[in-house]
This record gives C-alpha cells, structure tokens and sequence, in this order.
C-alpha cells in the first residue's frame, strides 16, 4: 500500500505527489472530477484546497488552514490568505531563504513578498495560459496558442507578437518588481519559481515545481 498522498487542489486542477518516506514523486495533473479516485489506497492525506466546494469529499484527509502556518504577516487577516500562498511561503522559508520574492505561476500568477521570514504581501494576476485562452475567447482572428517561450525583439507574426509580447510582459514585471522591492527593503531577494506554468520563469531563480508538497511534509515533519 501506498503511504502518503499528498494533493494541491487548485482552481482548475489537481496536482497529486506521493511520499514513501525517502521520495517525493509527482503522480500528475488530474481534473477535479477525478478527486474520488484519487483518494484511494493511501493510508494517510494531506491537502491543501482552495477549493471549498470539493472539501466534503475529504472527509478522511487531513486539509491544512492558514491559521497552522507558522508565518508571521505583516498585516491582519492571514486567516484569509489562500493557504496555497502560505503553504508555499512556509516551503521557501524552510528550504531556500527568509527573504524572498517567491512567484507561483498557476490558473493566476501570484508575487508574494517574504522579508526575514515576514510576509510583507504580494500581487495577483491573471495567469499566463489564461492569458492566452481570454485573449484568443475574446479575438475572433487569434488562436489559442500553447505556453511557449518565444525572444524576439519585435513580433513578426501574430505567434511571435503574442508570444514574445507575453514574455517582455512578464519578464518586465518581474524585473521591474525586484528593483523595487531591492530598493524599498534595501536588501537583495531569493527568488524562488513554483507552480505549473512556473517552468516558463525558471531563469529568474530556484524552480521548484513541488514546493507546496515539500512544505506540507514538511510542516508534518515527515520531510
């Protein structure tokens, strides 16, 4: 039997990781409806939910909330951080630093702010693929491309200028936000990638796609 699973269920997928004890291994991506049969055969479950409508169906996993983070906020209200974020926060404090500019690349991509070991705040976006599915839902003439990294300095084709403009786009976000952050805090950032888009930033810093089950191990000292 199969000991540990450990579930990131977010707002559009699920991502599965088992855990023997020594390895952590990525199962995969499955679809809400495919919750049931997922939690079978697992002597025990761990699982962090943003989504509430589904939670009835845990009713034999354990399903962490915010208040059990041990990260401290600099501001009211972590009750109502989404527990992905500070679960994530948790992975980057304990596994790379306590100063941080962590970025999960999901359904939105998020920017969090963590200044020796205080989480300051951060921003959320649209998300990169759904970026390209609103636009293309919205333009008649534009087709729904796959995330891709394409560096041009011009777009000559409507790939390209979609492509290459979403990379500049993000890409200058990033960088923009990072200056700022350097000069407000006066210090420089670990920055630390996850989530399931996050392979498109993996240059600006550490890519851990499997952050957020690292953390919930961890939290459960099991890692």
């Amino acid at each position: 039997m199969r000991f540990i699973l450990t579930l990131d269920i977010g707002n559009t997928s699920i991502d599965a990781c088992t855990f023997d004890g020594k390895e952590l291994r990525f199962l995969g991506k499955f679809a809400h409806e495919e919750l049931d049969r997922l939690l079978l055969d697992y002597d025990h479950i761990f699982v962090s939910s943003v989504k509430p409508s589904l939670n009835y169906k845990l009713t034999k996993a354990y399903i962490f909330s915010p208040e059990e983070v041990p990260i401290n906020t600099a501001f009211e209200g972590k009750e109502r951080v989404g527990i992905d974020r500070l679960l994530n926060l948790y992975g980057a404090l304990e596994f790379y630093s306590d100063s941080c500019l962590l970025i999960s690349c999901g359904t939105a991509l998020v920017v969090d702010v963590m200044v020796d070991g205080v989480f300051e705040g951060g921003f959320i976006n649209l998300g990169l693929g759904a970026r390209l599915r609103c636009l293309s839902e919205k333009a008649e003439l534009i087709p729904l491309f796959s995330l891709e990294k394409v560096d041009v300095p011009l777009g000559k084709d409507t790939k390209s200028a979609i492509l290459g403009g979403l990379k500049k786009e993000v890409f200058y976000y990033i960088e923009g936000l990072l200056r700022e952050l350097k000069a407000l805090y006066t210090k420089d950032f670990t920055i630390i990638i996850t989530g399931g888009d996050g392979w498109f930033l993996k240059d600006f810093g550490h890519y851990d796609p499997l952050l957020l089950h690292r953390a919930m191990l961890r939290l459960k000292k099991l890692l």
